[in-house]
């Protein structure tokens, strides 16, 4: 606790001390020591924070060292931003809609006098009228009705910031998250220096977002979808997250969101007028932007096009692979931002408070970053010519992406989770139907495994020499339900073994793959199960693009299929609701369930599969029954969860329920 302690007295200090250094221009290299410095204090506060003091003591530290914190930048400069905030709700008090008229507008001239001169003068883009959405508006025009000052703004701007925390104190209690988590957000050096001390709106919008996605999580779906129409017109970005928020079982909460439309009632006799600035800004303006400044170089003018399909794209990816609400909005989000043209440092204010939930280094480091930016700022300073500098970017962006591939390849968590024990020994599933003339090597093929406790096959009906030809093969047979879901529950049963391998009969793991499968698990304690590369037995041209794709698919989403040799470990099946009991898709929705613990391990060198069922039934047609059906259940899971999905699918793909083999 002393250390903790100590390194919270250390952070304040310093947060004073960057409190005083605004604006960044002014005094580069005392803003950027303490800036790096705020950071390294912020981790060493998570990482020493007594892991035995309770949430609400947690949040007691963490609002009082946030606020003192916060109250310190009060005195920092508001951004130029700022001034146009006020500027716009001013003349929407004098009648004047900021959506028609640019404030170099020549009917406005006569309100350019006294304190507004001052504020007029300071407004960039003059020639732009308002592009913020209507939401915002009309807090401008609230705020300065009662004062048009910018220390009004800040603090109305740092309510909404408290407020972020207040949401974010209930999101670690729903999620068991560690309290020291709250860390990452109240004593962000970022977020202090655009929010308490710039002021940028950003964090109005991520304020509303936390809440909504919080409170439909939590059941209250009608004020959450409340909140998510308010974030959406206080900027539109957050328009990204609604489409994984709505499922089927809160589909009568949706018309909330339009209940937030009414903001754009005072100013819907113009329309077009409302988004006529933000099209300029987003389609002929940059800056700071990493992936589009790659379009435009490769692609010139078709640049936004492809940038809107590779946005598109990944959505899409994230919306059928990624099925935890918070996590695909926090990954959406992320993708929305590194494909925008203009990427303002504040922006990232939106990807902020989800570091409490998902710490990152690559997004930490982001933020950290845009202290690269401080020679473009220190020449607006002594210039008043802001004029970006490209190869900044290469700071910012190579680590970034290093960073993020970094995390993504070795599974490495900001902050331990869970650890499950050693595992030991390996219970080996087999479920069958009919596969007389194959149970017998896929036995082999683990048989002489030593790590391997126990063989268990699991006939569901088999008319055959299934069962006889098994246990010649030396194991224990055993009879359930037919399916491949209530056969391999039913086999977990009878199961001892710390981790449990499903092995279709069609397939075979090569010599020594259990005990890769086992060290793979020793090195990734924190992760529940995972799936081996597959190839086809004497496959095609054709086999060999599936295998390929089915690989990339279990090895990047995370979502293998059964005869890719699935493997979980035993203590896991309670924390995430047991052996998926279901007739077909039962291979996805164990991989859905794995991925609540890190994304699935995959695991080289692995089994071998054989074509059979491909030969039989036809390249094209057993290719568009597999995505279809696929797809068919992502989609329905997304929208219904896994208590809702339809059984058709064993009858639909085998075209029967009574199939001559699994």
């Amino acid at each position: 606790m002393n250390a903790f302690i100590g390194f919270s007295a250390g952070w304040l200090l310093d947060v004073l001390i960057l409190s005083q250094s605004g604006p960044a221009g002014r005094s580069p290299a005392v803003f950027a020591v303490c800036y790096v410095l705020g950071f390294g204090f912020m981790t060493l506060m998570v990482r020493t924070c007594p892991r035995d003091w309770s949430l609400r003591r947690v949040a007691f530290v963490v609002i009082s060292i946030g606020v003192a914190g916060r109250i310190g930048f009060l005195w920092f400069p508001v951004s130029n931003d700022v001034y146009r905030y006020i500027w716009e709700g001013f003349i929407q008090n004098q009648g004047f809609n900021p959506y028609q008229v640019a404030p170099n507008d020549p009917l406005l001239t006569g309100l350019i006098q006294g304190d507004m001169a001052t504020i007029w003068q300071q407004i960039n883009h003059k020639d732009l009228s308002a592009a913020y959405p209507p939401l915002m508006m009309l807090l401008f025009r609230t705020l300065s009705a009662i004062s048009p000052k910018p220390i009004l703004f800040k603090i109305a701007i740092i309510g909404f910031d408290l407020v972020t925390i207040g949401a974010l104190i209930l999101i670690v209690q729903w999620r068991k998250i560690p309290p020291a988590h709250l860390i990452w957000y109240a004593a962000n050096p970022f977020v202090l220096v655009y929010v308490a001390g710039e002021a940028h709106l950003d964090i109005v919008q991520a304020a509303f977002l936390v809440w909504g996605v919080y409170l439909v999580g939590s059941k209250k779906p009608v004020a959450g979808f409340l909140a998510l129409g308010m974030a959406a017109v206080s900027k539109y970005f957050a328009i990204v997250a609604l489409p994984f928020v709505m499922t089927r079982s809160n589909r009568r909460a949706w018309p909330a969101i339009f209940i937030a439309g009414v903001a754009f009632i005072p100013f819907i006799h113009d329309p077009e007028a409302v988004f006529r600035s933000l099209f300029i800004f987003g389609s002929r303006m940059h800056y700071n932007d990493g992936l589009a400044e790659i379009l435009r170089f490769l692609s010139g003018t078709l640049a936004l096009p492809v940038l809107c399909l590779i946005l598109l794209s990944l959505l899409a990816g994230i919306y059928l692979f990624v099925h935890d609400t918070l996590r695909s909005v926090y990954l959406a989000l992320g993708v929305l931002l590194l494909c925008l043209p203009t990427l303002h440092p504040w922006y990232l204010l939106l990807m902020a408070p989800l570091l409490v939930v998902y710490p990152s280094r690559a997004w930490l480091y982001l933020m950290l970053a845009s202290v690269a930016m401080l020679p473009v700022l220190v020449n607006e300073y002594h210039t008043g010519v802001f004029l970006e500098n490209k190869w900044l970017k290469l700071i910012e962006y190579l680590p970034f992406y290093g960073l993020l591939i970094y995390d993504t390849v070795m599974r490495r968590p900001v902050l331990p989770s869970h650890i499950f024990p050693l595992a030991g020994n390996v219970s080996v599933i087999i479920p069958v139907l009919n596969e007389a003339g194959r149970v017998a090597a896929a036995i082999q093929s683990v048989r002489s495994e030593p790590e391997v406790a126990e063989m268990i096959v699991v006939d569901g009906g088999s008319r055959d020499a299934t069962c006889e030809r098994a246990r010649q093969a030396g194991a224990v047979v055993i009879s359930g339900p037919r399916g491949r879901g209530p056969q391999v529950r039913a086999g977990l049963d009878l199961a001892t073994g710390d981790v449990i391998l499903v092995l279709h009969a069609d397939t075979a793991l090569p010599a020594g793959g259990v005990k890769r499968m086992l060290q793979t698990l020793a090195d990734y304690p924190r992760i529940a199960g995972g799936a081996f590369e597959m190839r086809f037995k004497g496959g095609s041209l054709g086999l060999r693009a599936i295998a390929c794709l089915n690989n990339w698919r279990a090895r990047w989403c995370g979502i293998s299929f059964g005869d890719q040799g699935q493997f979980f470990r035993r203590d896991a099946l309670n924390m995430m609701g047991g052996f998926p009991d279901m007739m077909l898709m039962e291979d996805v929705e164990l991989s859905l369930r794995l991925k609540q613990f890190g994304r699935p391990l995959f695991i080289r060198r692995g089994v071998c599969v054989s074509q059979r069922r491909w030969v039989r039934w036809g390249f094209a047609k057993n290719l568009w029954r597999v995505l279809t059906l696929f797809i068919r259940y992502l989609v329905e899971r997304r929208m219904n969860g896994a208590a809702g999905i339809r059984t058709d699918y064993y009858r639909r793909y085998y075209g029967s329920v009574e199939p001559t083999d699994q």
